[in-house]
C-alpha cells in the first residue's frame, strides 16, 4: 500500500511533500463515456455487511455533523477556545470542503482532464497545502489527492466514512484532529466484477488562540487497487477486481485489515512513525 504525505506547513515549517512509496507513475487526466445503471446487476453492496457503530457517516454533511472529542479542560492550549465545537467551525468546514471534493464525490470528476481536476480539488484545498498538491500532482501522486475511477470503473451508492475529529496539541499549541477511513464499493462495468477500494486520512491542523488555521499535516494511504493499472492509466483508480488469486487477495486483505478496524486513534495521528500509515503490499497490488 503506497503511503503519501502532505507537510505540515505553519507556524515553524515547511517540510517537502514526501513522495509514495509505489513506484508507478501516476500522471494525468480522465474521461470516458456516461455513466452506466448499475443497481439492478449488483447482488450485494459490499459496504452493506459494515459495522454501523465503527462507520458513523455516508456523506460531507454527516462527517461535519460528528462532535469533536477530548475535554478542553485538560488540554492547557485550548484555555482560550473552550470547550463548545463552535470554536473549530472554520477550521471544520474548511477541512471538509476538501475532503468533500476530493474523496467524496467521485462523479463529479468524471470527463475532467488533468488540469481541470487538479484546479477543481486544489481549489476547494486550505491555501497553506496547494503548493504542496501542486506538487505531488507534478510528481505522479495525483491519486492520493482525486479520487477518481479509471474506465470501466464506476463507484457504487454512497461512501461509508470511518471519523472522529479529536482535540489534541502539538508543540505547545492547540491543534485539531480527524482520523478517517473513506469506502466505496466500485464496480467493473464491464465485467459486473464488485468489490471495495479504501483511503485511510491522518490530518493534524495547527489552530491559534481563536480556532483558525494556517498550517497542518495529512498523511494517507490506499487500499484494494492495483498498482500497474493506476500506472497504465496515468493515476485514475484502478480497483483490483480481476479474476484471479492476486486480486482476490487484495480484496480480502482491504475487507479484513482495512474495513473491520476503520478507526484511527489519536495517538496514530500524532505518530509520525504509526503502524496506521506505513507500506505493506497485502491491501495495495504493487506494480512488479
Amino acid at each position: 500500500m503506497p503511503v503519501a504525505r502532505m507537510p505540515r506547513i505553519g507556524r515553524r515549517s515547511l517540510v517537502p511533500l514526501l513522495a509514495a512509496s509505489s513506484g508507478a507513475v501516476l500522471v494525468s487526466g480522465c474521461g470516458g463515456p456516461e455513466p452506466v445503471p448499475t443497481s439492478a446487476e449488483v447482488a450485494r453492496d459490499p459496504l452493506a455487511v459494515l459495522d454501523p457503530d465503527l462507520w458513523n457517516a455516508r456523506s460531507a454533511e454527516e462527517l461535519r455533523a460528528l462532535p469533536v472529542q477530548g475535554e478542553a479542560s485538560e488540554l492547557s492550549t485550548w484555555g482560550d477556545l473552550g470547550g463548545e465545537d463552535s470554536a473549530v467551525d472554520g477550521a471544520r468546514d474548511m477541512l471538509v470542503a476538501f475532503l468533500g471534493t476530493a474523496y467524496l464525490d467521485p462523479e463529479s470528476l468524471r470527463g475532467m482532464d488533468d488540469e481541470e481536476t487538479f484546479d477543481h480539488v486544489s481549489e476547494a484545498a486550505p491555501t497553506f497545502w496547494r503548493d504542496a498538491l501542486r506538487s505531488a500532482w507534478d510528481d505522479g501522486s495525483r491519486a492520493f489527492y482525486a479520487l477518481a475511477l479509471a474506465e470501466p470503473f464506476r463507484t457504487v451508492g454512497r461512501p461509508a466514512i470511518s471519523a472522529d475529529w479529536f482535540r489534541a496539541e502539538q508543540e505547545e499549541a492547540p491543534a485539531l484532529a480527524l482520523g478517517m477511513t473513506v469506502a466505496w464499493s466500485a464496480i467493473d462495468t464491464g465485467t459486473r466484477a464488485v468489490g471495495v477500494l479504501a483511503y485511510r486520512l491522518g490530518i493534524v491542523l495547527d489552530l491559534d488562540g481563536e480556532g483558525s488555521t494556517d498550517g497542518g499535516g495529512l498523511k494517507l494511504t490506499i487500499h484494494g487497487l492495483d498498482g500497474c493499472g493506476l500506472a497504465e492509466h496515468e493515476g485514475l483508480l484502478v480497483p483490483a477486481l480481476e479474476d484471479d488469486e492476486r486480486h482476490h487477495a487484495v480484496q480480502e486483505a482491504t475487507r479484513t485489515s482495512v474495513l473491520s478496524s476503520p478507526r484511527v486513534p489519536l495517538e496514530h495521528l500524532l505518530d509520525e512513525n504509526s503502524s496506521l500509515f506505513t507500506t505493506d503490499d497485502e491491501t495495495f497490488l504493487e506494480c512488479e
